[in-house]
């Protein structure tokens, strides 16, 4: 399902367990995991860029919301937050 520029399932996606990774604007990578055994449980968030994988990417960004739903519309905030700064990089002149 699209919320803004990524596309993220619902949050019974993660409730069960599932990890979702995504990509947009060419090389921009997101993965979302669910940390049910954290105290407290959260929602782990990492962003990478570049066309490699994520066990062998940099991790640019990582930050965790609590594991709800308002933690879960938190997270397709800060991610497409994320993604309108990049589009915006992209779109500046380059030298």
């Amino acid at each position: 399902m699209y919320h803004g520029l990524i596309d993220v399932p619902t949050f019974a996606y993660f409730d069960f367990g599932n990890v979702w990774m995504g990509s947009l604007l060419g090389d921009m990578n997101y993965r979302i995991e669910p940390l049910k055994k954290a105290e407290p449980p959260a929602l782990k968030v990492s962003v990478w860029y570049g066309e490699i994988c994520f066990e062998l990417g940099q991790i640019s960004t990582e930050f965790e919301e609590e594991f709800s739903d308002d933690g879960y519309q938190r997270v397709i905030v800060k991610i497409n937050e994320l993604a309108a700064e990049y589009r915006k990089k992209l779109s500046e002149p380059r030298n």
